[in-house]
């Protein structure tokens, strides 16, 4: 991996009811999501990576 811009971002992508298809970032430390789960989606830009 290139040094400065390689990190796991752990993300999602999620079809909305409205038929959209968007990527998502998970927050947080660890998380259970799996295939069919169902998730509430927060609007707004994700802050790159602290460091």
């Amino acid at each position: 991996p290139k040094k400065p811009n390689s990190a796991l971002r752990k993300v999602a992508r999620v079809r909305l009811t409205s038929g959209f298809e968007i990527t998502a970032y998970i927050p947080g430390i660890g998380h259970n999501l799996q295939e069919h789960s169902v998730v509430l989606v927060r609007g707004g830009r994700v802050k790159d990576l602290p460091g």
